[in-house]
């Protein structure tokens, strides 16, 4: 039967039925009749019959139903990874000598154009409304012999076509169906990406058994982060994954999954023990060249079978030496059958020798060694290329990564370069590469260890889901001068990008902001390389350098390479931070004086001088405000000038300079001459509101600017005789306030927030004098009055709702978004001040310890669709939007990066209402379609500086 047959015998036994899932959307197997079949009539009308379309998209439910359209078409379908770098794309195009390419953005356009074929934007042809027009195309059109085409590297790491015919399409489809047990009333996860062949087994085998195909939405930094939250929040009944990608699921994730089906690469005995805790265990084999898969077993304890052979399939060996075929041994692995591929379009000769015939039927040699038993059981063994000899002994290296994997307790890949065997391995817990070697020469025979352990961040992924053992190639090649020899050329690339956004060449190890940039260079570096390498490989090198950037330590970031020391950055960050507080906490005891006798500053002062930090910010500025209205003595801190920040401020909220009276503006340069002098003013009380707010800077500049500064306002609120000390911090740092541990450090994602959470510590400090704390992590903070619109062009959150404004569609936000408003927040930081009513009196002791998370009010995105005039179908996957709005050139760079930056995090988890009043609303004015004039942005957290973008994820 052909696949378009097959798929129009499906859609019309399971009409009623929910074929497609996806958040928001339900497609029945009749509608997906109707759709595909339009879509179809309109493939054919652009593409010559037998031609390959190539369909380049990924992970969402619109490219699944392009691609059973292309199914149905006469043309043959050709997935395409939209990701692959420009040169690849075109040589995948070359070879694939297609007709039309089908596309989901308006970069994919762009790349078809040069590389010269004709494209067609889903966008721009939208959903048939009915039936297909009878109009133009010759519905007895002879298809061709090819169901489908799809690129593999195979074993030699070199992208090959392969032409897969009809013959094994309805075998597959029963035996998946009666092996795997699915049932229509299953929720069956597509997770693999189109331009790997375990998408086929997806969609065909789900379709077949009338069950439901579920998308997740990509609302998540990466793929496999989205998908184990909707597996953690929704489960599934059957889930086809590598053991790569089952290892990097959540627990939580992993509970949720019903049935496991193990393919693309030899499954480990630690996965199968992880997934027989909460699943059916399935173990499948299968080449791109046999129709995806070949044999398939159902595990109740771990063993190294893959089972029987499918419907239609028999396997036979071959004995390397004579080449005889035998139906029982250890051999080469020849699958014969009406499965077998056509062979590879446009293969050499020597390439294509692997297809071949048994007894008159085709056949396909695997280069995997099997053994095979006499009732059809196959044990895997590994590759003929992975059997070396070392000191007179044959050595299997799969067999040997398969033990020490099993012994060692953690995923492993072995890899030769020339002569020499590495293990590569993640970096965790204890080990080190000097002891898991003693270890691992306890375990195999002397001709089994490898020449060197090598730790790296994580083992890297193909799209496919199976460890790139290519990649790890090119990364180990011998070092020099800190960069992978042989590899002058790529970094030659990145100090090329590198000396185009700054205009003039760093050296490879120096980080650009110590070279002068700023975070703009930053982003506008990671966005050219994003071109080369891929979006989400260089945002993973970036988070890995805290964002600070070097060019040759990116590299070795890109590669999956640790840093030079065996601790990790966290554990060396978390001794750097111990030893500065331990230090600082010795230091304040011997800072701390009696300011009880002393005169106050000013007549009639006493003791309720409030040092204030920040009063140029958003925030502070409000604190300010409010202190003058309560007649309290200020003394005011600033980065920069002084009068100016008090001229501006006066400037801001109309106020005479009168009113500045009992006001005093200094510089931290000179509150740190007062601390050397143990001299200065009498304080009272400190509020910390100033702090540089911006998540895309590297975590050292945040420590060597705003936490030197919270450590220096510490050590001044012990000089100068505080009593109190209230620390404006984010919510973004999370809601437990708990030890600072490396696990703490850990689960605070972005540099800017860990440095909230450093400057906490030092303010606890504090304790040791006897000065009462108080921790505050507000949410985004809003209410503006018409002055304070400067400080609305660079907040992440205002900026979103403006551009969704404008474009017609919003990003789906998960969770709620925590919103305070800026009055009631100063209120709460000038509780324990005796200034929070505005009545001047003074407070009559220290104010009590606090620390809380301050959230005034939360919006759900039904709230934010209402505030811009939209509605739930101008809903985009955050992936999908980012990619429209980033091809308008409309969002500055930073604030696009600060967009993305808060969106990464789940969302605040719950409800919130503590005021009454609509605080976005206040903000915003009416939605569009009843407002007079446009709405304005929002504020940001505190005060910004230097033009940066700011961001605080509501997390």
């Amino acid at each position: 039967m052909e696949l378009s047959d097959l798929l129009t015998d499906l859609f019309g036994r399971h009409r009623e039925r929910i074929a497609l899932r996806t958040t928001g959307r339900n497609w029945t197997y009749e509608e997906l009749d109707r759709m595909t079949s339009a879509l179809a009539h309109r493939i054919d009308r652009e593409c010559p019959p037998g031609r390959r379309v190539l369909v380049a998209g990924e992970h969402t439910a619109e490219a699944v139903i392009w691609t059973l359209a292309v199914m149905r078409s006469h043309a043959v379908h050709t997935p395409l990874n939209p990701g692959l770098p420009a040169d690849r794309f075109e040589e995948f195009v070359r070879v694939a000598d297609a007709a039309l390419l089908v596309c989901f953005s308006r970069e994919a356009l762009v790349r078809a154009e040069k590389a010269g074929i004709r494209a067609l934007h889903a966008g721009d042809v939208g959903w048939p409304a009915g039936p297909p027009p009878t109009d133009g195309v010759d519905g007895q059109q002879t298809r061709s012999r090819v169901a489908y085409s799809i690129f593999t590297s195979g074993s030699t790491g070199r992208p090959k076509l392969v032409d897969v015919g009809h013959g094994g399409l309805l075998n597959l489809c029963r035996s998946l169906r009666r092996l795997l047990d699915i049932t229509p009333q299953d929720q069956v996860l597509h997770f693999a990406s189109l331009s790997f062949d375990a998408s086929i087994s997806e969609i065909l085998a789900t379709l077949y058994a009338g069950a439901s195909l579920v998308v997740p939405v990509w609302d998540q930094p990466s793929w496999l982060g989205s998908v184990s939250r909707h597996l953690a929040a929704h489960g599934c009944d059957l889930a086809m994954l590598s053991p790569s990608v089952y290892a990097r699921l959540d627990e939580a994730a992993r509970r949720r999954i019903r049935k496991v089906e193990f393919c693309g690469e030899a499954l480990g005995e630690g996965e199968y023990r992880k997934a027989a805790l909460y699943s059916r265990v399935f173990n499948a084999y299968g080449p791109t060249e046999a129709t995806v898969c070949f044999s398939l077993a159902e595990l109740t304890d771990f063993t190294s079978t893959i089972g029987t052979p499918i419907d239609g399939f028999r396997a036979v060996v071959r004995d390397p030496e004579t080449g005889d075929h035998a139906t029982a041994g250890t051999g080469e692995l020849v699958i014969v059958g009406d499965g077998v591929a056509l062979g590879y379009a446009g293969g050499s000769a020597a390439e294509n020798a692997a297809f071949t015939t048994v007894d008159g039927s085709p056949a396909y040699a695997t280069g995997d060694v099997v053994t095979l038993f006499e009732e059809g059981r196959l044990t895997y063994v590994g590759r003929i290329d992975e059997q070396i000899k070392r000191l007179g002994h044959r050595v299997n290296l799969a067999h040997v990564e398969s033990t020490l994997a099993h012994h060692l307790g953690r995923d492993v890949a072995l890899v030769r370069q020339d002569t020499t065997i590495l293990l590569l391995t993640a970096a965790g817990g204890d080990a080190t590469e000097e002891s898991l070697m003693a270890t691992i020469r306890d375990l195999v025979p002397v001709w089994e260890v490898p020449d060197r352990v090598v730790l790296v961040d994580a083992l890297p992924l193909t799209s496919g889901g199976k460890v790139d053992r290519g990649a790890l190639r090119e990364r180990l090649a011998p070092l020099a001068d800190g960069v992978p020899a042989g590899d002058a050329a790529e970094l030659r690339r990145v100090l090329d990008v590198v000396t185009a956004v700054l205009g003039r060449e760093i050296d490879p190890d120096t980080s650009i902001f110590d070279a002068g940039g700023s975070s703009l260079a930053m982003i506008q570096i990671q966005v050219k390389l994003s071109e080369t390498y891929g979006e989400e490989a260089v945002e993973a090198a970036f988070a890995a350098m805290d964002y600070d950037f070097a060019p040759a330590t990116f590299l070795r970031r890109l590669r999956g390479e640790a840093s030079p020391s065996s601790e990790s950055g966290v554990e060396a960050l978390l001794r750097r931070v111990e030893a500065e507080r331990d230090a600082l906490r010795g230091e304040l005891p011997l800072l701390r004086r009696d300011t009880r006798h002393e005169p106050p500053p000013w007549p009639g002062e006493g003791d309720r001088t409030v040092l204030l930090t920040g009063a140029s910010g958003f925030i502070g500025g409000h604190v300010l405000d409010r202190l003058l209205a309560a007649g309290r003595p200020v003394l005011v801190v600033s980065t920069g000038d002084p009068d100016h920040v008090l001229s501006a401020h006066r400037a801001r909220f109309g106020r005479e300079d009168a009113d500045y009276a009992r006001v005093r503006a200094t510089s931290y340069e000179k509150l740190d001459r007062w601390v050397e002098r143990r001299r200065g003013p009498v304080v009272d009380a400190v509020v910390h509101c100033g702090y540089q707010v911006n998540h895309l800077l590297p975590l050292d500049s945040h420590l060597s600017g705003s936490v030197r500064n919270t450590a220096l306002v510490v050590r001044a609120a012990a000089a100068l005789g505080a009593r109190s000390f209230a620390f404006l911090s984010a919510a973004s740092v999370g809601a437990d306030f708990v030890p600072l541990t490396a696990g703490a450090l850990n689960a605070v994602g972005d540099p800017y927030s860990r440095s909230k959470l450093i400057s906490e510590e030092y303010v606890n400090t504090l304790a040791v004098v006897g000065c009462a704390v108080s921790h505050y992590r507000p949410g985004l903070v809003y209410g503006h009055r018409p002055e304070d619109h400067d400080y609305l062009q660079d907040d992440w959150f205002t900026g979103l709702l403006d551009t969704a404004r404008r474009v017609g569609t919003m990003p789906r936000l998960s969770g709620y978004v925590p919103v305070c408003d800026v009055d009631t927040l100063t209120e709460t930081l000038l509780a324990g001040l005796g200034a929070g009513s505005g009545t001047g009196e003074s407070a009559s002791g220290a104010a009590g310890s606090r620390s809380e998370v301050v959230v005034h009010r939360t919006y759900a995105l039904e709230e934010l669709l209402h505030h811009t005039g939209l509605t739930p179908s101008d809903v985009l996957a955050p992936a999908e939007w980012f990619e429209r709005v980033r091809g308008g050139d409309e969002v500055p760079a930073p604030l696009l990066a600060a967009m993305q930056a808060a969106l990464s995090g789940p969302g605040w988890p719950t409800a919130h209402r503590e005021v009454d009043h609509d605080i976005l609303g206040r903000l915003l004015g009416a939605p569009r379609d009843a407002r007079a004039g446009d709405g304005t942005g929002a504020a940001p957290l505190a005060e910004p500086q230097n033009g940066a973008a700011r961001a605080s994820s509501p997390r």
